[in-house]
């Protein structure tokens, strides 16, 4: 933790004194290099501590120098942040409501993301114009903030826009879309933000998003089985690199992993809980994963781990996948490589025979070569056209 400033430093003293003489010498000298400081450093700071900070800070606000909050605005963090509209509600009036409302006009993107929280309390009509007009901004936190906004304001005008660019052929508009339907929160949507988890190069992304909006419960209370599995499919198979392994406690996971040892004649789920045992098999057996986690997130990864200790994994349960989508074939060839097994080397061979999709062939060619597994190299190479697929695939004979 690198706290530039001595203001920065005896603010979370536990000194009462200094630490609220601190906090009136931040705002009194509209200090930004201290709030900035505590900004950068949130990350590292304790709840508890960063409770603190905001409550000296606010208690430090009044009428006579609610100017610095202002200033400080330029400064987004989602934590320390908070102190900038807790004050301004604290002081809201027509005035104050007034500069906020031309701040989110003229500001910058850091001013808007506040100005559009402020008004999710309070719901002044004057300010839809702008929420609607950075409602799908690129900045992610300026388009959830005016999504929870227009939701606190039952605007519905954004919501529907939405919807209909899921339609497009843009995949980084649909993104945003998506994550706007995330954050209005309509549970009526749930299902169709799902949908595009399977034909979105963005999945892992939109599922995690998913799990940090609603509960494990709600989702199964609004969607399917298998819809729920593929939330979870994305999730499980983007630790550790890409999703913090914290998640693993936030999204509920053990809770996931129970239910789905549970269900029967899934190929599905079966082929997903093998993924699971053997990623986390490998987080736990190498602290290069684990080191810097906090004991209650390091005890939920290695619980989902000791699930899965007298689980037997079964190739036969996961056959029926390679007549799924492209997506899950692919991703069920990969798990029966994983788990070394040659129950499955007629319906690899039959699938290689009947498939046309280069990259099918491809992952059926890496499975036959990883198994052992004799098939017809020609066969693949009078099937695919493109290079790119053809070097590839000729990679594994």
């Amino acid at each position: 933790m690198n706290l530039k400033t001595q203001n920065a430093k005896n603010i979370i003293s536990k000194d009462n004194i200094l630490s609220d003489e601190a906090a009136k010498t931040i705002v009194n000298n509209c200090d930004f290099e201290s709030f900035k400081t505590l900004c950068d450093n949130s990350d590292c700071l304790f709840e508890h501590i960063i409770d603190k900070i905001i409550k000296k800070l606010v208690c430090a606000t009044n009428s006579n120098n609610i100017e610095t909050t202002f200033e400080f605005s330029k400064c987004y963090n989602l934590q320390i942040g908070e102190y900038i509209l807790k004050s301004w509600l604290k002081f809201a009036n027509e005035d104050i409501t007034d500069r906020i409302l031309l701040l989110f006009e003229t500001g910058t993107v850091e001013q808007k993301i506040y100005a559009a929280k402020y008004f999710e309390t309070i719901n002044d009509t004057l300010a839809l114009e702008l929420l609607y007009k950075n409602a799908f901004n690129d900045n992610e936190d300026l388009s959830a903030a005016c999504a929870n906004t227009l939701a606190a304001f039952a605007d519905e005008q954004m919501r529907q826009k939405a919807l209909t660019i899921l339609q497009s052929d843009d995949e980084f508009k649909k993104l945003i879309a998506t994550k706007f339907l995330i954050n209005f929160g309509n549970k009526e949507d749930i299902s169709v933000i799902t949908d595009q988890i399977n034909i979105s190069p963005f999945g892992a992304n939109i599922a995690a998003e998913l799990l940090y909006k609603y509960s494990y419960e709600t989702l199964k209370d609004n969607l399917t089985t298998e819809k729920t599995i593929q939330i979870f499919d994305e999730v499980i198979n983007a630790y550790p690199e890409d999703i913090p392994l914290e998640t693993v406690l936030d999204f509920n996971l053990a809770a996931f992993m129970e239910d789905a040892k549970k269900i029967e004649n899934n190929s599905y789920c079966s082929r997903l809980l093998a993924d699971a045992k053997n990623i986390f098999k490998i987080i736990n057996s190498d602290n290069i994963y684990t080191y810097d986690l906090k004991g209650e997130y390091l005890d939920a990864v290695r619980k989902i781990d000791k699930l899965f200790e007298n689980y037997k994994i079964e190739a036969v349960k996961i056959i029926p996948e390679l007549s799924q989508s492209q997506k899950r074939i692919t991703k069920a060839l990969n798990t029966i490589i994983n788990i070394k097994s040659k129950d499955a080397t007629e319906e690899i061979k039959k699938l290689y025979t009947k498939t046309t999709d280069p990259l099918i062939l491809c992952e059926c060619a890496r499975a036959a070569k990883s198994l052992n597994i004799s098939i017809d190299k020609n066969t693949g190479i009078s099937k695919i056209a493109d290079e790119n697929a053809m070097e590839l695939f000729k990679s594994y004979f």
